[in-house]
């Protein structure tokens, strides 16, 4: 332990920052598995009318954002400096923050829903067990979510701030002349969703891609219940139209073709 004098006296850092100093030493540690290049962004762009980009440089938080005929929408919100990014990407298809009519959130961890304040204004949908989860009173079954609540405290809405609206099966949300088709897919966390829209299925961390093992189901590090994600998945695949699939992604800016393959992967 460090011990500094100041005005003469013997200095110890406190519990706190000892915490901190502790945790972004090691942290870094738990990014390898999230670390890398994005895959095949380009092919879920669509200029002009929606965006996906990422947010804190290894983590390759994804958002998706995309105009309708009756508001924007948003997937997921990123890590440190999701706001700011989000209100560039925003503009570059002609939107703005309070343009943002709902806000479709894959899981609570921290890396996913760094820009609320950007767009608290809209509905945000999650599954409902994700609910206590994101509004904090509840706490995350994974060590790397606990020790960074413990050492930064908690990043998500407390209960009030922002319009939730947790649904609880399979369900439909008709935007304008589109369709968001959401899923839960437990596991990742307790209230792990995926949705499809446009052709995009987007996952969140329910699939997961290391540099050396390709893709996979979710990271054991980072998840509740490893096998509960691959029952899940395959329950996933079974009940989604599959026809309507172009790309999965995850939420980090990995996307795959729904080939034979991938899914034999992702769910075995």
């Amino acid at each position: 332990m460090r011990i500094r004098m100041r005005g003469g006296r013997l200095h110890r850092p406190n519990a706190t920052a000892m915490r901190r100093r502790i945790f972004i030493s090691i942290f870094p540690f738990f990014l390898l598995p999230l670390g890398g290049c994005t895959y095949h962004l380009a092919q879920i762009q669509e200029p002009g009318r929606a965006v996906a980009f990422t947010t804190a440089g290894p983590w390759r938080s994804m958002i998706y954002a995309a105009k309708t005929d009756s508001g924007t929408i948003v997937v997921d919100l990123g890590f440190v400096g999701a706001g700011h990014r989000l209100r560039s990407r925003l503009r570059s298809i002609g939107a703005v923050p309070g343009d943002v009519t709902d806000v479709f959130l894959t899981h609570s961890h921290r890396d996913h829903i760094a820009a609320w304040k950007t767009v608290r204004g809209a509905r945000f949908h999650l599954w409902m067990p994700e609910e206590p989860l994101l509004e904090g009173e509840k706490r995350h079954a994974d060590v790397p979510s606990r020790l960074a609540t413990s050492v930064f405290g908690r990043t998500g809405p407390r209960p009030g701030e922002v319009d939730l609206r947790p649904f609880s099966a399979d369900t439909a949300f008709v935007v304008g002349s589109d369709t968001v088709r959401a899923y839960p897919v437990p596991g990742h966390t307790p209230g792990s969703a995926a949705y499809l829209f446009r052709g995009i299925l987007f996952v969140g961390d329910a699939v997961a891609r290391k540099p050396l093992r390709g893709y996979g189901g979710a990271d054991p590090l980072f998840s509740m219940d490893p096998r509960m994600n691959r029952q899940t998945l395959i329950g996933l695949f079974a009940r989604v139209p599959m026809e309507r699939v172009r790309w999965v992604c995850n939420a980090h800016a990995k996307c795959s073709e729904p080939t034979e393959r991938f899914i034999r992967k992702v769910t075995r």
